[in-house]
């Protein structure tokens, strides 16, 4: 087929693909605005029945409020005039009035007299169901000292729709004093007050007691073959919830109309686009489709000339098509270097996207673990304290505290695994401490124990014991394990990694060079941790690269070249530096070298130590109920007067209370009502407030953003030893004193 008869086909498939969707989209426009006017008729016909039916409980409550101002119903509740209910309420007055119910309470809340109109009509005893409801309600009325409440609202009783109203009895000459009681009357919502209700409105009316609301536009043909709809208007309680539904049946007199419509205006749009596209094929024809043919003729010569030819295409004219044909001799010379290009773009692109799978990854494991943190460790801090009692209740050698003993161990032993599942699944602020290397190492191996390093062994060389750092325990694991991992890799798996642990000093000798480790470093005392594996090593052509991001000697599955950059950039961070030596066939070793901390003195270790042993008062939160009440038995037993308090809000009330009397204050972070947070802010705005600590389950890495400042004195982490929480509460004491 021709290349003019397809552009036919195409304008002609195209004008009734779009002359058909007009006809639709039309259609629909036009039904869907005549839909929204009568589904805002709908709304306003609701709404006109809801408030028609507010009106008659206005009407009844002005009624009640009337009789409750009068003298004769005051003296009645004041225990005189006993025939004022008999006089006011019998069966003519009462059907008069449209009352069904009636109940007449003295100050206390106690029925006085009351009545129930029955349909014969008669006077009955008020029964016992509506009695104890009626004087639910009036509670808030008689309980209100200036006599302004009024209550009104709507009762579901056995499938009746009840108007209740309730107001409260007191002189009309005495305004703003207490009632002396209440007057409560009821009117039953029948079949005979809906009958005339849908008079009222035009429309036929029926009365729904589900739960939900009934969907609007439920559509149903009647006799006449007519459609209807209906609309809904809820009937609320005084506090705002649904009792029962109006539902309204409504024809649909503008749905017809719009139907109509819409089929005139899609019958016209068909026919002007059938037309415009008549023209438009002849115009197509006659200007573009015969030049289109020289030009894809030209294409053809193009194509069998090949790639090394001369591509170009024929320029003339003036016109948009000329344009075309030297946009075409452009793109052909250019495709080449477009190709590189691409090329180069899809390497970068692969690069990156490792770098997203390994960052999605490790949040993935973040919010895992995060997720069960809290809970976790609550649990064991509850498991924790309870042992301990148990522990301190047995008498001397008994045969069961070894298994206690053991059940601490495994208790320490989990709440470190959690630990370190956090530490290398979240991304936390740096947060410098003092700390041993041995302990990080220590730690590692338990984590890279889980299975990390398949069938390798370690060994560690430990040759000083003043192996003191300042730095983040939690990068630092990650840069300990991130190399023993590499080693493992190294070595297929098998093989021993040696861990070697010294001190140096970066002054040398006099008459000797200095170390090149040390380069760039300032002169002092140095720890060095040395990894060294077993593996080929590295290639000297690559050990000046291996730092560099995306640098990788692995398979594009294996590794993203991302671990030896972060490795550099946290041992930069912490004043110190990473160094690597090689040879191929000999393995590889890295060196971490950082500044060393001096030890702490024998008196600062005593100071620490310190326990005050003169009563110490304590208000502690916490939310769940275990880990309350055995660390506070706990502290009681370590001489702390514990007050407990089970949310932030009652313990702020407890603080209130006793201002001045606390020695420091022992909060939860996650609880509900009042965070230990807000506590801390609460606390900290008083005058000389007390020291708080914050013990949690888990803290994510936006709480901690938001404790910075709070004026927490220590942030613990459940489950925490009992010697380690003393210690800090006893320091936070002394301190504060």
């Amino acid at each position: 087929m021709k290349l003019q008869h397809k552009a036919w086909l195409l304008v002609v498939a195209t004008i009734s693909i779009l002359t058909t969707a007009s006809v639709l989209v039309s259609q629909h426009s036009i039904s869907r605005s005549f839909e929204d006017l009568e589904r805002r008729q709908f709304q306003e016909e609701s709404e006109r029945a809801r408030r028609l039916l507010s009106q008659q409980l206005e009407g009844l409550t002005a009624t009640i409020m009337d009789y409750a101002y009068w003298t004769d119903t005051v003296e009645f509740t004041q225990g005189s005039r006993p025939e004022f209910f008999a006089e006011n309420f019998g069966t003519d007055n009462m059907k008069y009035l449209g009352i069904t119910n009636v109940l007449v309470l003295d100050a206390l809340g106690l029925p006085l007299a009351g009545a129930e109109l029955t349909a014969e009509p008669a006077l009955n005893p008020i029964s016992e169901t509506m009695s104890q409801m009626l004087r639910s309600l009036a509670v808030s009325v008689l309980s209100d000292k200036t006599s302004k409440t009024v209550v009104r609202t709507y009762r579901q009783i056995d499938g009746g729709l009840y108007l209740v109203s309730i107001a409260a009895v007191r002189s009309q000459f005495k305004p703003g004093t207490a009632p002396t009681g209440a007057l409560a009357a009821v009117r039953r919502f029948d079949s005979t007050e809906l009958t005339r209700f849908s008079d009222i409105l035009m429309h036929p009316v029926r009365l729904s007691f589900n739960n939900s609301s009934p969907s609007d536009f439920p559509v149903e043909r009647d006799a006449s073959g007519q459609t209807k709809a209906e609309a809904s208007a809820p009937v609320l309680d005084h506090e705002g919830r649904p009792v029962a539904f109006l539902v309204l049946e409504l024809d649909r007199h503008l749905h017809h109309a719009g139907r109509s419509l819409a089929l005139a205006g899609a019958l016209q749009v068909a026919l002007a686009g059938l037309v415009v596209g008549a023209l438009l094929v002849l115009l197509l024809n006659h200007l573009i489709l015969r030049r289109l043919q020289r030009t894809h003729q030209e294409l053809i010569d193009v194509t069998q000339m090949g790639v090394t030819g001369d591509l170009k295409l024929s320029v003339r004219g003036e016109d948009e098509l000329t344009d075309l044909a030297q946009g075409i001799n452009d793109l052909l010379t250019k495709t080449r270097e477009d190709a590189v290009e691409q090329r180069q773009a899809h390497l970068r692109q692969e690069a990156l996207h490792l770098q997203l799978m390994q960052s999605q990854k490790t949040e993935a494991l973040g919010r895992f673990t995060s997720g069960i943190a809290h809970d976790f460790n609550n649990s064991l801090a509850a498991i924790s304290g309870w042992v301990r009692l148990a522990n301190e209740d047995l008498p001397p050698n008994h045969q069961s505290a070894e298994s206690l003993e053991q059940a601490f161990k495994s208790i320490r032993y989990a709440s470190g695994l959690m630990k370190q599942l956090l530490s290398f699944s979240r991304q936390s602020t740096p947060c410098l401490e003092r700390i041993r290397v041995s302990a990080i190492i220590a730690e590692a191996r338990t984590l890279v124990a889980l299975g990390l390093m398949g069938k390798c062994t370690l060994q560690v060389d430990q040759r000083t014991e003043n192996d003191w750092i300042k730095a983040d325990p939690t990068q630092m694991k990650q840069v300990i394990v991130n190399l023993l991992i590499n080693a493992c890799d190294a070595m297929g798996g098998k093989g021993s990694i040696t861990l070697t642990l010294d001190s140096h000093e970066t002054t040398p000798p006099a008459g000797k060079a200095p170390n090149v480790f040390f380069d760039q470093l300032p002169e002092g005392q140095y720890i060095t941790l040395s990894i060294r594996d077993e593996g080929p090593g590295i290639a000297a052509e690559n050990l000046d690269r291996i730092f560099e991001p995306f640098f990788t000697t692995k398979a594009s599955d294996k590794g993203t070249g991302l671990g030896l950059s972060v490795v550099q950039g946290i041992m930069a961070r912490h004043s110190g530096a990473v160094r690597v030596t090689s040879a191929q066939g000999e393995g590889a070793c890295f060196v971490l070298i950082l500044p060393a901390q001096e030890e702490l003195g024998l008196s600062s270790r005593r100071q620490e130590m310190a326990v005050s042993s003169a009563p110490k008062r304590l208000l502690y939160a916490e939310d769940d109920v275990l880990v309350r009440d055995a660390w506070s038995a706990l502290l009681q037993r370590q001489g702390w007067v514990v007050t407990t308090a089970h949310d932030g809000e009652e313990a702020w009330k407890h603080f209130q209370a006793n201002l001045g009397r606390w020695d420091a204050v022992l909060t939860d972070l996650s609880m509900p009502k009042m965070t230990g947070l807000q506590l801390a802010r609460c606390i900290g705005s008083t005058t000389s407030p007390p020291p708080v600590i914050l013990i949690s389950g888990q803290i994510s890495f936006e709480d901690e953003a938001q404790l910075e400042g709070a004026g927490f004195s220590a942030v613990l982490l459940k489950p925490i030893d009992q010697d380690e929480l003393l210690r800090v509460l006893n320091e936070a004491a002394m301190t504060a004193a």
